[in-house]
């Protein structure tokens, strides 16, 4: 995945919305062994702080993390492969604390809207962001989605970025002539709206 803005500060609000949902309700993949469910956290600390999904597949791939059977994508319950679930659930709890920090990086700086954009290419099967690729919303309702799909309740129809293990989008800050177009329609809505 490719992140625009991982830099210390927000590695730093990823971390404390990790605290916050660690101290409250965690998240664990179904797939994850007894001892999995137990590094887990610590994994994901030392990821967000120093590290990146990259070092988060690593730490997650080892048999042990793992149950034999686990949920498949489409339903049922199948064998686990090690590499392959690390992978998946790396890139999606990464990008979900990612997003998470950012949205709410930019709203303790005042920022209203984010963009929406393909994060990775990935293996050209759809998700269920592509119909958002590209589009700009508003910065609270993406922080307020945190895992609405699947935790702590599962809720298929709920809006969420991102939509799930194979979503390839994650969210942007606004480029500054971005900002100035909106800003620019606002007020000539604003206007027109005035005059009706």
């Amino acid at each position: 995945m490719r992140y625009e803005e991982l830099d210390d500060t927000t590695r730093r609000w990823m971390l404390e919305e990790l605290e916050e949902e660690e101290a409250h309700r965690p998240y664990r993949a179904p797939g994850l062994s007894v001892q999995g469910r137990e590094r887990f956290a610590r994994l994901l600390r030392e990821a967000i702080e120093r590290g990146s999904e990259e070092t988060l597949t690593s730490s997650l791939a080892s048999p042990e993390m793992w149950s034999e059977l686990g949920p498949l994508p489409h339903g049922g319950v199948g064998p686990v492969d090690p590499r392959q679930a690390a992978v998946a659930l790396a890139r999606m709890e990464f990008n979900t604390w990612y997003v998470r920090g950012l949205c709410r990086r930019l709203l303790e700086e005042g920022e209203e809207y984010c963009q929406i954009y393909r994060a990775w290419d990935g293996d050209g099967s759809p998700d269920e962001c592509d119909l958002l690729e590209n589009r700009v919303l508003p910065v609270r309702p993406i922080y307020q989605a945190h895992r609405a799909k699947y935790h702590p309740h599962r809720r298929p129809e709920a809006f969420s970025i991102p939509s799930g293990p194979g979503c390839k989008h994650s969210v942007r800050r606004l480029p500054s002539g971005m900002k100035a177009l909106i800003e620019m329609e606002e007020q000539d809505m604003g206007s027109s709206l005035r005059r009706a």
